[in-house]
């Protein structure tokens, strides 16, 4: 039988960076040790995560001057990926009018995060966080300035757009895992809620500004205007990122071996209740409802003729929700009940893909793409959120790698499929089906114990304990030298 988790060698807590010893030892309620690890809920726990009543409000996390620059690069380079990869998806949709070209690049976008993400986890625990950030940015800027002289030389094919979409799509899911594993050490567990939510609007809201800007620039040298702004938001995310500073974390060994300490990260995911459960309805989540990147192109068309400015419409709708429900999260996160908001979420973000994929005016579609975006932003906010309260930070880079590797490596086969059965079944049905199968299979996750006592919790830090404290993971030794 495997141990629990175990502490860290006698004298290894003495390496952890004095930064982050304080930064923790500050957090509300109960301290957490340097070791990101709970020993008896009632006695180390914090009672709340979100901010105290001298910080409360929608940007209660931006008071933290460490957490301003990081939040500004994740801004401009989450819009910078929507820019281009809106004027990816309309430019390769214009070649031959088939969602299935779409559906290619999408998937594309999306892989990485099943071939790459994960393995990037383990970069993250073993290197510096900073670093890999400037490197993702600077890949980003690179490759839109490519996208950028192709199409401006006249695109004939669509695989240029599906070769470097799959290198943006690397460098931003990569960035992901990098930027939320960063957190614990930039703001206090008491705003750790606001911060992630914080991020998820970012992640969301980009949605948003990415096709506004994109929108009137898709005619402009064949998408090459649109791909130019991405590069100069890249840059500035660069430059941000550069402005952070060093970023001390809680290293694993970089002398062990890379492929030993993703295999622990997996053991530590499989065998922590919470961290499994919540990634593995996520996972479902991301399978059946957010596949519809591929046929809102053909959704687009089919309502108001095929345009580009219809096609961003409809992204800048769906932006806009994700924005909203965000911000909503962060702002009052302390008088809802995170738990049943939780499984509400998830109910809803399933039931309001059949009105987009059957309403039959503008308007409609619309306000049905907004619903959809604001359930969908605050489901994934919360998930992560719980995430991050139940993983050590000398782990918390892997399975973060985990979670948005096996997610967005998922959504790629989701948007693949989708692309190609819209050109034969039709937008309509290939939005609601797979959203009204993901509102049974949550129905059914109420069999789950886990899941279950996770959506009786009013808060998503009390969520963890209860859970923890009678099933612990049950792992090898996972400490500061794996």
């Amino acid at each position: 039988m495997l141990s629990q988790l175990d502490s860290p060698a006698d004298g290894e807590a003495d390496r952890v960076p004095a930064a982050y010893r304080s930064n923790h030892d500050a957090t509300a309620g109960c301290p957490l040790d340097t070791w990101g690890e709970w020993s008896e809920p009632s006695e180390r726990m914090p009672t709340n995560i979100v901010a105290r009543e001298d910080r409360a409000g929608i940007f209660s996390a931006v008071q933290h001057r460490r957490f301003r620059p990081l939040w500004t690069g994740s801004i401009m380079s989450g819009v910078a990926y929507m820019t281009a990869l809106t004027a990816c998806g309309w430019v390769a949709f214009d070649l031959r009018h088939h969602s299935s070209t779409v559906g290619l690049v999408v998937f594309a976008a999306f892989l990485p995060s099943l071939v790459i993400t994960p393995f990037t986890g383990v970069l993250a625990d073993r290197y510096d966080r900073r670093t890999m950030l400037l490197t993702m940015n600077a890949i980003g800027l690179l490759s839109t300035l490519g996208l950028a002289w192709v199409s401006w030389r006249g695109l004939h094919s669509a695989w240029p757009l599906i070769a470097v979409s799959f290198v943006l799509g690397a460098s931003r899911s990569s960035s992901t895992p990098m930027e939320q594993a960063m957190l614990g050490s930039l703001v206090p567990a008491r705003d750790l809620l606001n911060a992630v939510s914080l991020l998820q609007a970012n992640v969301n809201g980009a949605r948003l500004l990415g096709p506004l800007l994109a929108a009137p620039l898709l005619r402009v040298g064949g998408g090459a205007g649109a791909f130019l702004v991405a590069a100069d938001l890249f840059a500035g995310a660069f430059c941000a990122i550069w402005v952070l500073g060093e970023v001390p974390h809680q290293r694993s060994g970089s002398d062990h071996n890379p492929l030993a300490q993703f295999a622990q990260g997996i053991r530590y995911a499989f065998h922590a209740p919470v961290v499994c459960s919540v990634i593995t309805l996520v996972f479902l989540h991301c399978a059946f409802t957010m596949g519809y990147d591929a046929a809102l192109p053909r959704r687009a068309s089919d309502v108001l003729g095929a345009t580009g400015t219809s096609y961003s419409l409809l992204m800048m709708a769906m932006g806009g929700g994700s924005l909203v429900g965000a911000l909503l999260l962060a702002g009052f996160a302390r008088q809802v009940h995170c738990g049943y908001l939780f499984f509400a979420t998830s109910i809803l973000s399933g039931l309001t893909l059949v009105p987009l994929g059957y309403a039959g005016s503008w308007p409609g579609v619309l306000l049905a793409a907004a619903a959809v975006g604001l359930t969908q932003s605050m489901f994934i906010a919360l998930a992560t959120t719980m995430l991050q309260i139940a993983t050590p930070d000398h782990v918390r880079g892997r399975v973060m790698g985990l979670y948005w590797g096996s997610t967005g490596g998922v959504m790629a086969v989701s948007n693949l499929a989708t692309g190609r059965l819209a050109d034969w079944l039709g937008a309509g049905p290939m939005l609601a089906l797979p959203g009204l199968a993901f509102v049974a299979a949550t129905v059914f996750t109420l069999y789950a114990p886990t899941l279950r006592d996770l959506y009786g919790r009013r808060l998503a830090s009390a969520a963890v304990p209860s859970v923890v404290g009678g099933l612990r993971p049950r792992v090898g030794r996972v400490d500061a030298t794996d």
